[in-house]
């Protein structure tokens, strides 16, 4: 009985990933109040996030919140950017869609790429805010880089955002269900997965994952 509560047991490393993810959901959602701060709250998120995935204990509250601090300016100018960008090609493929004629159609689909450009680049570019120190001509360079160079994973987050939107817009009962999860710990648990791939491909690149706990024990 006395390994299970060992905290280097697997039973135990669950445990405190699972709580870590509840606490590191409820510092996001608190992070994202104010609508222009949702970028660092996801620069933050992930900071914490790929600590986690590579088996880490993260201090949560301490780690997500001066990772919020120090990124702020940053992260909510790329946010605002992304934001702005998405309306113009969302707005274009709307105007397509409902006002101009149906032999026109086809010219919504290099604003659908675009749009797809836009994901790509901000999957990347916030949590290499958070854990690179570039500048902005750099984040968005190899933001850009890493999707293309990466696009099976890169198609793998598409898939996995669109299935959430679609949860959430494609039924109120399904809304309801969607919401309690996401409020609990589901977006903690997407940006896990998504860190398990992002700490494979920033380590590939020089970022050192490690946590003073960990570094105490060697």
């Amino acid at each position: 009985m006395s390994s299970f509560f060992d905290k280097r047991s697997v039973p135990m490393k669950i445990l405190t990933a699972a709580c870590n993810l509840i606490l590191v959901n409820f510092c996001f959602i608190i992070g994202c109040i104010p609508i222009l701060t949702i970028g660092a709250s996801i620069t933050s998120l992930y900071k914490i996030t790929v600590k986690i995935a590579a088996g880490e204990n993260p201090s949560v509250f301490r780690e997500f919140f001066s990772c919020y601090k120090e990124n702020f300016l940053r992260s909510t100018g790329f946010w605002l950017v992304y934001c702005l960008l998405a309306a113009f090609f969302l707005f274009e493929i709307y105007v397509v869609r409902n006002v101009l004629p149906k032999e026109y159609q086809w010219s919504m689909y290099p604003a659908i790429f675009f749009l797809f450009a836009i994901f790509a680049s901000a999957s990347y570019a916030f949590p290499l805010i958070g854990w690179f120190d570039e500048t902005v001509k750099q984040i968005i360079k190899n933001s850009l880089l890493l999707a293309i160079t990466n696009l099976p994973t890169t198609i793998l987050f598409a898939v996995v955002s669109a299935g959430v939107a679609y949860a959430w817009l494609v039924d109120p009962q399904v809304q309801i269900i969607t919401f309690s999860i996401l409020i609990f710990m589901g977006i903690g648990i997407i940006a896990l997965l998504f860190s398990f791939f992002l700490k494979r491909i920033f380590e590939k690149h020089g970022a050192v994952i490690t946590s003073e706990e960990n570094d105490s024990d060697k």
